[in-house]
Formats: structure tokens, C-alpha cells, sequence
């Protein structure tokens, strides 16, 4: 028969074991913290019902709201194109993962930042889908560029355009010359062969004969 002070000893012991867990639990969740808050890149994980649950410092800086701003939020209230985030995380349950969906992020200041999104599946040990992993990566230099680039194409195509009817005005006027001339040409050929009989013409009637 079990005495009442080895079920005490064995009913501390596991306290203790579990208390040592909830330490090793609350590290593990610090650590993982203290690391996604190291990483660069914004990074979000959302609940299967698309409800922020937590967002590393890079997101909140990103977005400007904290994460007790975020904490709850459905992820669709921070973008432009509301439908289409919902529908890159449909997609995710099927594809498991989603790269690079260019969308635009609505910072709490209302300013409008183009990202990169991609979406990654979240399952538990039973493979069970337990929500999401968000990571964004701001694309405003990248569009930036491509916009002024563009710009810069349409200028060029705009400059070239107007060189081209340049040069075709001045092939028609360098056309309508060489006709002209080609004109000017045969008429002088013709002027000179009237010459020529009237200079025959002159001799025969100053000829002695005559």
C-alpha cells in the first residue's frame, strides 16, 4: 500500500516536473520571439480563421501598428486588395505555400507600401491546419524603378517617334528635290538640244551657200 507521504513526494515531484515544462515552454516562446524579432524580413502567423495572432517588429514597423494594435485583427483590414489576400490563403491550403503575390499594405499612417507576399501553411504534429505563416517584403524601390524605367522607355519611344517623322519629312523634301531636279535636269537636256538646232540652224542660214 502506498503511504501518503510517497504520494505527496510523487504528486511534488511532477509539479516540479511541470513547472520546469512551463520554464522550458515560456523560454522556448522567448527565444523564438527574441529570433523573429531578429529577422529583417516582415513576418506574420495568422489563425485558419485569418486573424493575426502575432507579428514580429519588422511587421509592426512595416505597418506601423503595434502588435496589441494587431493582435485579433482579421489580415484582410491591412491590405488594399481585401479579396485577393483572402484568396492567397485558400490557395495556400492546396499549395501549401504561395510566393511572391504582389499586393499593397495599408500602413496605419495611410501611407500605401507595395509587397511582396508570400503565405506558408501551418500544421500541427497531427497535420491538422492550426493557420498561417505571412511574410511581406516592401517592393517600393523595385517599383520605384520599374515605374521610372517605364518612364524613361516611353520618353525614349516618344523621342524616337518624333526623330522618326523628322527624317520622314525630310525624306519627302529630299525626295520632292531630286525630283525637282531630276525636272530641272531634263529640261536643261532640252533647252540645250533647242540650242544646239538653233545654233545649227544659225550657221546653216549664215552659210555661204545661202
Amino acid at each position: 500500500m502506498v503511504k501518503e507521504t510517497d504520494s505527496k513526494e510523487l504528486i511534488r515531484q511532477k509539479e516540479e516536473e511541470i513547472q520546469r515544462l512551463n520554464e522550458s515552454l515560456v523560454d522556448l516562446e522567448s527565444y523564438l520571439r527574441d529570433l523573429s524579432n531578429l529577422i529583417p524580413i516582415p513576418v506574420c502567423s495568422l489563425s485558419p480563421s485569418n486573424l493575426i495572432i502575432d507579428a514580429n517588429s519588422s511587421f509592426q514597423n512595416l505597418s506601423e501598428h503595434s502588435l496589441i494594435e494587431l493582435a485579433g485583427k482579421p489580415i484582410e483590414t491591412i491590405f488594399l486588395e481585401k479579396e485577393q489576400i483572402k484568396r492567397i490563403l485558400e490557395a495556400t491550403i492546396e499549395k501549401k505555400h504561395i510566393r511572391d503575390e504582389e499586393l499593397t499594405l495599408l500602413s496605419r499612417s495611410g501611407r500605401k507600401v507595395p509587397v511582396s507576399v508570400s503565405a506558408s501553411l501551418r500544421k500541427d504534429q497531427a497535420e491538422n491546419i492550426i493557420g498561417y505563416f505571412l511574410a511581406l517584403l516592401d517592393i517600393s524601390e523595385r517599383k520605384e524603378f520599374s515605374e521610372e524605367l517605364s518612364r524613361q522607355v516611353s520618353e525614349k519611344t516618344r523621342e524616337l517617334q518624333e526623330k522618326i517623322k523628322e527624317l520622314v519629312k525630310i525624306n519627302r523634301l529630299t525626295v520632292g528635290r531630286e525630283l525637282k531636279m531630276i525636272e530641272l535636269k531634263k529640261e536643261i537636256r532640252n533647252l540645250r538640244q533647242e540650242l544646239d538646232l538653233c545654233r545649227k540652224e544659225v550657221i546653216k542660214l549664215s552659210s555661204p551657200q545661202n
